[in-house]
C-alpha cells in the first residue's frame, strides 16, 4: 500500500487525470452530503435575519434636489465647470463635513428639542438626470426628517458662496495673468529691437540665399572632378582614350575648374599614340594581305615587318609619356578637389552661422506673437467678465421634494442576509472538506493507485439499473458491462504465473455489498462462454444468495457437502449453459470455519479440481467472519473485490493484510461500480465498436482455444 508521500509521476496527461479524478470525488461527496451545505447555509441565512431583527429600529426619510448649473465665463475664459466631473463633484459636496457640520448646527438652533443623533446620509444620481436623490437614516423619525432638509438647505447655501465669489476670483487671476504676459511681451520686443540693431535683417537673407546657390555650385563641380579622378585612377590609358574618343563626338566632354578641355586625344603624346597604333593596324592589314600571295621572305614582307617594328617602339615610346602626362592630369584635379573641398568647408561655415542668425531671429519674433495673441485673449476675457456675468442665467439648482415623514427601515438586511449567507457556505464547503480528508474511500481507479500497488485484474463500470443487477446473457446488450467481464477473464486466463496455471479461484472482499456475489456469478458465466467446464460454488454460508439468482430449488448444498451428509455430484445444480455447474450455499451453518478446516473439505476441493475446468468460490467478506481466511489457502489464487465510492482503504488494507499473513495468493484486484465518465477510463468509452455484424451461419461455432484468445 502507498502512502500520501510516495512518489508520482508528474507528466501533463497524469496531471490532468488527476485533477479531473480530484472534481469528481468533490462532487460524489456532493451528491452524498448536499443536505450539510443546505443545513449551514439555511443556519447562516437564519442568524443574519436574527442580527438584524435584533437591531434597535431606524428610520428612512427622502428627498430630491435639482442640481443643473454649470459655470461658462466665456468662451475664451481659462474656468468651466461643466458635465465631465461636475455631478461626481456635487455628490461629495453635499456629503462633506463643512455641509454636515453646517446642517446639525442649523438643526440645533431651529429645533432645540430634539437630542443630536448620528445619522447615515446616502446621495445618488438617478441615471441621465440632473436629478439627485438623498437618503437619511436615523434613529429618531423627528430628527432624520430634520436632519435632512437642513442638508439640503445648507448645501444651497454652499454653492452659492461658491458661485458669488467665484466671479472675484477669476477677475483676479486673469489680471494677474494679464500683467505677467505684458512683461512678457515688452521683454520680447526688446529683444528683438536690440537684434535688429546689430544685424541687417534684409542683408542676413539675400546673403543666406547666395551662400547657399553658391554652395551648391561648388557641390556640382566638387562631384564633377570627382568623378573624372576617379575615372581617370580607375581605368588605364587606352580606356581613358576610348572615353574621350566617344564623349567627343557628342559634344560632352568636361571641363576643368580652369576652362581647359578634357579632351586630349588629338594633340600631344595621346595624339601621336593614336596616330602610331592606327599606322601600326595599316601596316598590319597590308602585310595580311601580301601574305596571300607572298613568302615570308619575300622583301615587301620584311619591309613591312621592319616597319611595323619601329612603330610598335614609337608606340612604346608615346605610350609612356601619355601616361605619365595621364597622371600628372589626375594629380592636377585632386589639387582642384582639395580645394574645392576647403572652399565648400568655408561656404558651408558661413551659410550656418547666417542660418543660425536667421534662426534666432525668428524665434524671437515668434515669441513675441506669440505673447501679443496671449495678451489680446486675455484683454477680450477681462472684459467680458463682470459679478452678473459669472453665474450663468440658465442656472437651475433647488430642492424638488423635501424631505419625506420617514418610516420604518431595517438598513442592512440584505447585507446581512448576503453575509449570512457566504458565511454558512463557506461553513458547508469547510466541512465537507474535513469530511472528505476524513474519508478514505476511494472513488477512482487513480485513488486506487494512490493508495495500493496491487495489480488491477479488471474494472466493472456500474449500471445505472435499480435492484439487483441482472446476470450476464449469452446475448447481452449491455455491451460495455460484458466486455468488462471478458477483460477480467483475459488477466486470469493470461496472467503471468510460474508453475501450474491457477485453476480455482476464491472471490472476496473487505465488507458486505461490495458486490462479490456478482462478479463470482458473472465471472463464472463468461468462462463458461469460452467453453471452459466452470464450477461456481456459494462459499459464503452464512448469507450466500446464489440460489435465488440462479433460480436453484434445491435447499441442500456446499454445507451438507461439507457436513459430509452428501456427495457433492448430488447436489451440484447445472444451467442453461451447457459449462456451467453451481453448487449452491445450502443451509446456514453456524462455524462454518470448522468446518472448512476439514481434512474432508480438502479431499472435496481435490475431487473436484479434476473435474472441471476452472472452479470459482463466492466466499464471505474477509473483515465479517474468519471463513475466507480458512478456507484462501487451499485455493490456487484468492480475488479481492473493491467498490469505488464504498470501500475504505483503511479496511481495504486490513484485509488484504489478513490474506498476506494466511499465506494466501492474491494476484490481482477487481475494481468494481467504476464510474466511466471519467477519462481515466477510455477503455469503455467507445460503445459503437460492440455493435457487431450479423453472425453467419458456420462462424458461430468456435473452439473454446480460438475464443480464450479472442477475448
Amino acid at each position: 500500500m502507498r502512502t500520501p508521500g510516495s512518489d508520482h509521476h508528474s507528466s501533463p496527461v497524469s496531471l490532468t487525470n488527476s485533477l479531473v479524478t480530484r472534481i469528481h470525488r468533490y462532487k460524489a461527496l456532493l451528491r452524498r452530503r448536499w443536505w450539510i451545505l443546505l443545513l449551514t447555509t439555511c443556519l447562516g441565512l437564519f442568524i443574519g435575519a436574527c442580527v438584524i431583527y435584533q437591531a434597535p429600529n431606524k428610520f428612512l426619510s427622502t428627498s430630491k434636489m435639482l442640481v443643473a448649473g454649470k459655470l461658462n465665463i466665456s468662451q475664451n475664459a481659462f474656468y468651466s465647470e461643466d458635465t465631465t466631473n461636475f455631478y461626481g463633484t456635487q455628490i461629495q459636496l453635499m456629503l462633506s463635513d463643512q455641509v454636515r457640520t453646517a446642517a446639525e448646527a442649523l438643526v440645533r438652533a431651529t429645533h432645540p428639542e430634539l437630542q443630536p443623533q448620528k445619522v447615515e446620509l446616502t446621495v445618488t444620481q438617478r441615471p441621465r438626470t440632473s436629478i439627485f436623490e438623498l437618503e437619511a437614516i436615523g434613529p429618531s423619525p423627528d430628527y432624520t426628517q430634520a436632519y435632512l432638509n437642513a442638508v439640503m438647505q445648507k448645501y444651497l447655501d454652499v454653492k452659492k458662496g461658491m458661485r458669488e465669489n467665484e466671479g472675484s476670483h477669476v477677475t483676479s487671476a486673469i489680471t494677474e495673468q494679464l500683467v505677467q504676459v505684458d512683461k512678457e511681451l515688452r521683454k520680447g520686443e526688446d529683444e528683438m529691437l536690440e537684434f535688429q540693431k546689430e544685424n541687417n535683417i534684409g542683408l542676413l537673407q539675400g546673403e543666406g540665399n547666395s551662400a547657399a546657390a553658391y554652395l551648391v555650385k561648388l557641390n556640382q563641380q566638387y562631384a564633377s572632378l570627382k568623378t573624372e579622378y576617379d575615372l581617370l585612377s580607375l581605368l588605364d590609358l587606352d580606356q581613358n582614350l576610348d572615353r574621350q574618343q566617344a564623349v567627343k563626338p557628342n559634344g560632352n566632354a568636361s571641363t576643368s575648374a580652369d576652362g581647359e578641355g578634357m579632351s586630349f586625344a588629338e594633340f600631344g603624346p595621346e595624339g601621336e599614340y593614336l596616330k602610331a597604333r592606327q599606322a601600326v593596324q595599316l601596316l598590319k592589314a597590308q602585310r595580311d594581305t601580301l601574305s596571300k600571295d607572298l613568302r615570308p621572305k619575300h622583301p615587301k614582307i620584311v619591309k613591312l615587318n621592319d616597319e611595323i617594328q619601329q612603330q610598335e617602339k614609337l608606340i612604346a615610346l608615346y605610350r609612356r609619356d601619355a601616361v605619365e602626362k595621364l597622371d600628372t592630369r589626375r594629380k592636377s584635379i585632386g589639387k582642384q578637389m582639395e580645394n574645392l573641398k576647403t572652399n565648400i568647408a568655408e561656404w558651408e561655415k558661413k551659410a550656418l552661422d547666417l542660418s543660425q542668425r536667421l534662426a534666432q531671429f525668428n524665434r524671437i519674433k515668434d515669441k513675441v506673437e506669440r505673447q501679443k495673441t496671449l495678451y489680446d485673449r486675455l484683454t477680450n476675457s477681462l472684459k467680458d467678465v463682470n459679478v452678473s456675468q459669472v453665474v450663468d442665467p440658465g442656472d437651475q439648482i433647488g430642492i424638488m421634494e423635501a424631505a419625506t415623514p420617514p418610516v420604518s427601515v431595517r438598513p442592512g438586511l440584505v447585507k446581512s442576509l448576503l453575509v449570512g449567507f457566504g458565511f454558512g457556505l463557506f461553513a458547508g464547503l469547510v466541512i465537507l472538506i474535513l469530511l472528505d480528508r476524513i474519508d478514505d474511500r476511494m472513488a477512482s481507479f487513480t485513488e486506487f493507485q494512490y493508495y495500493f500497488t496491487e495489480n488491477i485484474l479488471g474494472q466493472i463500470p456500474k449500471e445505472k439499473t435499480k435492484g439487483a443487477v441482472t446476470l450476464l446473457q449469452p446475448d447481452d446488450a449491455r455491451h460495455v458491462f460484458a466486455e468488462s467481464y471478458r477483460n477480467v477473464r483475459s488477466s486470469i486466463f493470461f496472467m503471468p504465473y510460474e508453475g501450474p496455471r491457477p485453476k480455482s479461484f476464491l472471490i472476496t472482499s473487505a465488507v458486505p455489498n461490495e458486490g462479490k456475489s456478482t462478479i463470482s456469478s458473472n465471472l463464472a458465466i463468461t468462462m463458461a462462454f469460452s467453453g471452459a467446464k466452470t464450477l461456481l460454488i456459494d462459499g459464503d454460508l452464512r448469507r450466500g444468495n446464489l440460489r435465488e439468482a440462479f433460480e436453484i430449488h434445491s435447499r441442500i448444498g456446499f454445507s451438507e457437502v461439507l457436513k459430509q451428509e452428501v456427495n457433492w455430484r448430488e447436489v451440484v445444480v447445472p444451467t442453461s449453459l451447457p459449462s456451467l455447474f453451481v453448487l449452491p450455499r445450502g443451509n446456514s451453518l453456524s462455524q462454518p470455519s470448522e468446518h472448512l478446516l476439514r481434512e474432508s473439505t480438502d479431499a472435496f476441493l481435490k475431487e473436484i479440481y479434476n473435474h472441471y475446468d476452472y472452479i470459482i468460490i463466492d466466499s464471505s467478506p474477509v473483515l465479517a467472519a474468519d471463513d475466507t481466511t480458512s478456507l484462501a489457502p487451499k485455493v490456487d489464487a484468492t480475488l479481492v473485490v473493491v467498490r469505488l465510492g464504498y470501500t475504505s482503504a483503511r479496511l481495504t488494507k486490513k484485509a488484504l493484510e489478513l490474506l498476506y499473513d494466511r499465506q494466501v495468493n492474491v494476484p490481482g484486484v477487481i475494481l468494481n461500480y467504476v464510474d466511466t465518465s471519467l477519462p481515466e477510463y477510455y477503455y469503455y468509452q467507445y460503445a459503437e465498436y460492440y455493435n457487431t455484424p450479423p453472425v453467419t451461419p458456420d462462424s458461430h461455432r468456435v473452439a473454446p482455444e480460438r475464443q480464450e484468445h479472442r477475448v
